[in-house]
């Protein structure tokens, strides 16, 4: 019975405790006014006790200000008071900014998305343009050349048929000039490395591109040639995820870890469904062979090329 009563005790106690907080939250609260910095807020209020980060720059913190229906109810955004940061700086006491900023984000990581793809496809015709112009003077007794400009235009567009057929034209030429004669045995034609990863690489981005990973995070990638990646990471899960280029790792042929350049954009925090976007580039001397995304939340996910 004493042990009964001292449970109850304790349990009564824990409820005055709570329901002190929640009082000193809307007392507090009150004098919260947009503008306030976040340090201050934070100074008297203590941290929040849910929060949902939109970006690196937005975010909103939910603040306790009604009790729940035991001390066992956990503590949901219905029993909150929010308030919405940005830039360190109060913006809003009580609207709940969180939908209408995301719809914000979303719409801002979609025309980010179309301006860098855009960018992006206009570097790579530029390339295109600079090579064609490359080539056209090369007579066709230049076999060496003209193997190598037509490889590059090849890497920039694997499904087109004219680099296609130009390529596999003076692959021959070349194989002819080095006594590599057709296998008889077998109808094949040895190939070394170069051609065959060449000839592969339309096949290779329509698989790149297709989103593989896991429940969290899923990853697709378009190899743009010398040296260029690009790179989308989407969010399938139903918690918040981030992205960020420390995140990524690029493996050579060799095993090797490969220093490469990685895009801001590819900082992000992601909402689910959301998707990180940008480039990867890296020297166009070496060939990757895996691209791996790894973080806390998402796990380990990679691209094999």
């Amino acid at each position: 019975m004493r042990f009964r009563m001292a449970i109850f005790i304790v349990a009564v106690m824990l409820a005055g405790c709570t329901h002190l907080d929640i009082n000193k939250n809307v007392n507090e609260l009150k004098k919260v006014q947009p503008g306030d910095a976040l340090e201050g807020v934070i100074k008297t209020l203590g941290l929040p006790y849910l929060r949902h980060d939109i970006n690196d720059q937005r975010f909103v913190a939910f603040y306790q200000t009604k009790a729940g229906h035991s001390s066992n109810t956990p503590i949901t955004t219905a029993l909150c008071t929010p308030i919405a940061f940005e830039k360190r700086k109060v913006v809003a006491v009580g609207d709940d900014m969180t939908e209408a900023w995301t719809r914000e984000e979303e719409e801002r990581q979609r025309k980010q998305y179309q301006s860098e793809l855009a960018e992006a496809e206009a570097a790579r015709q530029e390339r295109i343009d600079a090579i064609e112009k490359a080539v056209k003077p090369v007579p066709a007794s230049n076999v060496a050349l003209n193997l190598k400009l037509y490889r590059q235009l090849l890497d920039l567009d694997p499904d087109n048929n004219l680099y296609q057929g130009k390529a596999a034209f003076y692959e021959a030429q070349s194989a002819r000039q080095k006594n590599v004669h057709p296998q008889r045995a077998t109808g094949k034609t040895k190939e070394r490395p170069q051609q065959a990863w060449t000839q592969a690489r339309g096949a290779l981005n329509k698989m790149l591109r297709r989103y593989t990973g896991n429940n969290i995070a899923k990853m697709a990638v378009q190899d743009m040639g010398n040296g260029s990646l690009y790179v989308w990471v989407k969010n399938v899960s139903k918690q918040i995820i981030t992205t960020h280029p420390d995140h990524f790792t690029l493996v050579d042929s060799a095993n090797n870890k490969t220093s490469c350049q990685i895009s801001a954009s590819l900082n992000s925090v992601l909402e689910p469904g959301s998707i990180s976007h940008g480039q990867v580039n890296f020297s166009k001397e070496i060939k990757p062979k895996e691209l791996i995304f790894q973080s806390q939340k998402s796990g380990r996910i990679s691209k094999l090329f």
